[in-house]
């Protein structure tokens, strides 16, 4: 047997937090209310709320009006709070529509959730990519360090050869140039027709001049014979003789 729906009259008692409430709640749905004495503002909310539910013909205003104190008090037990926003009438259809299994609060706490753990994702989703991004130009620019490391490696090695090269070439001239003092004193001996030496030191004298001069001449045959050499090395280079 279904328990009996409680009269308006006995439902609404003194508390001071339940007729405040009501006529708050009156007041929203546009009831008049006529308040004359402040103390003991009952009779009003209560006339006020009959003819709310009068008007509506039917006891499902009641069954609301109480299902709003009951959803007030647990709200207020968990710490929920009311807020009121103006919607369109189309939102406030779509809201209603939302809400067919479920309460419009607990719906508009759903909607909330879900654009909230949304825009969480996405924040995540960015960070990701952000970090991503730095990643692989740190990447980038680790592999274009340890290129140029590696050709500052090459270069420092051709140095030290081109180094050695020039010492090799200091080392030649150095010698070229002894030759050339010895070659000078040769002819200087050769065109001091002053000096008194004797025909066996002037023969000798001339004898040395031209080895130097067949030296030099022999020097440059080679150098020219070796330039000639590599030229021909290096655009053969590669070539293997094909077997037949």
């Amino acid at each position: 047997m279904a328990r009996a729906e409680i009269p308006l009259e006995d439902w609404l008692t003194n508390d001071q937090e339940m007729l405040t409430w009501l006529e708050q709640h009156l007041r929203r749905k546009g009831a008049s209310i006529q308040v004359l004495n402040p103390y003991n503002p009952r009779p009003a909310l209560l006339e006020a709320a009959r003819y709310l539910i009068a008007d509506s013909s039917s006891q499902k205003e009641l069954m609301n009006l109480k299902a709003a104190w009951r959803r007030y008090k647990s709200d207020k037990k968990h710490g929920n709070q009311v807020v009121q926003v103006r919607l369109s009438p189309r939102v406030k259809r779509q809201l209603a529509n939302l809400s067919k299994r479920t309460s419009v609060s607990e719906t508009v706490e759903r909607l909330v959730k879900e654009e909230s753990n949304y825009f969480k994702d996405r924040n995540a989703a960015i960070q990701n990519a952000i970090q991503e991004n730095i990643q692989r130009h740190e990447e980038s620019a680790a592999g274009k360090l340890d290129h140029l490391q590696k050709e500052r490696s090459k270069l420092i090695f051709h140095n030290e050869e081109l180094r050695a090269e020039l010492s090799e070439t200091q080392k030649e001239m150095s010698n070229i140039l002894f030759r050339l003092v010895e070659l000078g004193v040769g002819l200087n001996i050769h065109a001091e027709e002053s000096l008194e030496l004797t025909p066996d030191e002037k023969q000798e004298a001339l004898h040395r001049h031209q080895s130097l001069l067949d030296y030099f001449h022999n020097r440059i045959n080679a150098a020219a014979s070796l330039a000639q050499a590599e030229d021909h090395s290096s655009t053969h280079q590669g070539r293997r003789p094909q077997k037949t």
